[in-house]
């Protein structure tokens, strides 16, 4: 497998919103979705209740995808994700 690490981000993952029912306690919402198109798999997400700041961070993470490299985009999103995920243990 090669390295694409050094790759612009925007090569790999792209960003998406969706509508709908997230879970019991959030409700309904917008999931915004980084997903890897390659292998179909959702990478990152955020929930929001509001629309408009859904988008403004889809924005974001566009601004961020199309700027940076896959390993810096690792870095800064997948590695918060396990992070958040250890302290919710």
């Amino acid at each position: 497998m090669r390295n694409n690490g050094n790759q612009k981000a925007n090569l790999m993952y792209k960003v998406r919103i969706s509508k709908g029912f997230v879970d019991a306690d959030f409700g309904e919402g917008f999931l915004v979705e980084v997903w890897d198109f390659r292998t179909q798999r959702l990478v990152y997400g955020e929930r929001y209740k509001e629309l408009e700041r859904a988008r403004s961070r889809q924005r974001e993470i566009k601004n961020d995808l199309d700027n940076i490299n896959v390993d810096r985009f690792k870095q800064v999103y997948m590695s918060r994700v396990q992070r958040e995920e250890r302290k919710s243990s």
